[in-house]
């Protein structure tokens, strides 16, 4: 089993791609596809450029005994819900996309104020 990795990251656009790229080459040197990690990375890191005022975010990966986990930190202590976005609109259905592409997703709050929202990645295939 693999030991956690992490990295802080400014709540700044730049640092969606800086927090993608870094999953991706964590889960390649454990030898694991990080496609889908990194689309969740890319929601999860947005959600908190959109939606929070966290100057940074953490993303950890975690191997679990279920599996890859990704967490996303952040300062806010507004906890994510899953709505439902009109037909035209160019946002809202992040969460919703979770839903379809992980086991599982969900939000923690934390002790110290802010959250974690974490997503277990399906078996990887290849």
């Amino acid at each position: 089993m693999e030991c956690p990795a992490e990295i802080v990251v400014p709540v700044r656009a730049e640092s969606v791609k800086v927090a993608r790229d870094w999953v991706g080459a964590v889960l390649g040197e454990w030898g694991q596809d990080a496609y889908l990690a990194k689309v969740v990375v890319s929601e999860l890191v947005t959600n908190v450029l959109r939606h929070t005022r966290s100057a940074t975010t953490t993303v950890r990966v975690v191997q679990a005994d279920k599996g890859t986990v990704v967490e996303v930190f952040d300062s806010s202590n507004v906890l994510p819900m899953a709505g439902h976005a009109a037909l035209l609109s160019e946002d809202g259905r992040g969460l919703a996309m979770l839903d379809v592409l992980v086991k599982e997703w969900g939000t923690q709050p934390l002790g110290g104020g802010g959250k974690a929202v974490w997503a277990l990645l399906p078996e990887s295939t290849s």
